[in-house]
């Protein structure tokens, strides 16, 4: 947890809401951290040995948190370590994306309970609403009472402009015409009374990586989510960074000429047409164990156009961001996703670095789930992070 955060430190000087404060503070800290100690979590946010066995208490008792084995060794009497309860919260995601539908449940710590997929050429309002209707009541129905009692929310993630780019995806003009007037929050609460959220969809699978992936714990870093479309975020001081407008880390409408950007050569799409035109089985796309070897071929010629746009694309925002380091990652295999980066980084070889310092890539490893994942954290970080606005503010 940043602890230099100003925001956490203030947040908790209003008294009224200390106490909701230093729970959050304690559930975050042992979200990032894993199991500890009252002793170990009074050091860390710098509470009272009672005040922090008295916040634990109550967590315990509110099954928030569970109490592990006693630890023996050392002074004094054994210690009790306290770690997420994974039934002590659900949450529900919802990923509208422009070539296929996810919706998903996962408990406190973030696994995921179940999940529901559903592929199609292009989304229509009209048969997509009501799909969520049912997945919703088929993953809701398989609860018992206490376990509804614990769903928190939805966290929907989705393009802001499912209509645009109209040249490179199928979908009729009345469906495309039907998004753009179509509000998806008052659309989902005419389905559930659950409280909703909406994000970007390449905005929650950087919520997803931050949350679980990130492996060098970078403070800040460029994210690149290669799905149907180019998409991506950015992190700045361990928070997403959302902008004015929240369109800060668009990847996919970095420039790359007058007219070209990168979505034009770095999408999904460009690869799917590619492998249609040859008659290739795409399924490896879908995370697949066994890759045909000729659609393995089709997606090596696409990866050196992609990786190069990639690699000028992360050569252009280290001019303005200079972050720690990049995270790749996408809708395909992790083979394919590792293959990915490895072209990247010879073609950020062979860039101009003059006045700039190259950055290390490494793959991230969420993939298929990271935008559903990421939506259905939404909730969870609203209801029990100390500062909910974080992720939040990346909504729209």
């Amino acid at each position: 947890m940043n602890q230099d955060n100003k925001q956490l430190r203030n947040a908790g000087t209003n008294q009224i809401g200390m106490r909701q404060f230093n729970e959050r503070l304690i559930l975050s800290l042992i979200r990032e951290q894993g199991a500890l100690t009252k002793a170990e979590i009074a050091k860390t946010t710098k509470l009272t040995p009672q005040t922090a066995t008295i916040i634990i208490n109550r967590l315990e008792e509110q099954e928030l948190l569970i109490a592990g084995k006693k630890i023996k060794g050392g002074r004094g009497q054994p210690s009790t370590p306290y770690s997420l309860n994974p039934d002590g919260a659900l949450s529900l995601g919802i990923k509208i994306g422009r070539s296929s539908l996810e919706v998903l449940l996962i408990g406190f710590t973030g696994e995921i309970r179940s999940r529901l997929s559903y592929n199609y050429p292009f989304p229509n309002p009209v048969d997509i609403f009501p799909q969520i209707r049912r997945s919703l009541e088929h993953l809701l129905g398989s609860l018992s009472a206490d376990q509804y009692g614990k769903v928190v929310g939805i966290g929907v993630a989705a393009p802001y402009s499912m209509e645009g780019w109209a040249e490179e995806l199928p979908g009729s003009k009345e469906a495309r015409e039907a998004w753009r007037k179509t509000d998806i929050l008052a659309e989902i609460a005419k389905i559930s009374n659950l409280p909703s959220t909406l994000t970007n969809d390449a905005t929650a699978a950087c919520i997803a990586e931050l949350t679980f992936g990130n492996p060098q714990n970078w403070k800040s870093f460029l994210y690149f989510y290669v799905g149907t479309f180019m998409g991506g975020g950015l992190v700045i001081n361990g928070q997403i960074y959302a902008g004015r407008n929240t369109n800060a880390g668009a990847m996919g409408s970095i420039p790359l000429d007058s007219k070209r950007q990168l979505i034009n050569d770095a999408s999904i799409h460009q690869l799917l047409q590619k492998l249609n035109q040859q008659g290739l089985n795409s399924s490896f796309l879908e995370g697949t164990s066994e890759i045909n070897p000729d659609a393995w071929q089709v997606f090596t010629e696409w990866t050196q156009g992609a990786a190069k746009a990639i690699a000028y694309s992360i050569t252009s925002g280290c001019a303005f961001i200079d972050p720690e380091g990049v995270i790749i990652d996408g809708r395909m295999p992790a083979k394919a996703t590792d293959y990915l980066v490895s072209a990247i980084k010879e073609a950020c070889n062979e860039a101009n670095w003059e006045g700039l310092f190259m950055p290390e890539i490494i793959s991230g490893n969420i993939g298929f789930e990271a935008r559903a994942l990421g939506g259905a954290l939404l909730p969870i970080y609203s209801n029990f992070a100390p500062d909910s606005d974080a992720f939040l503010k990346a909504t729209n």
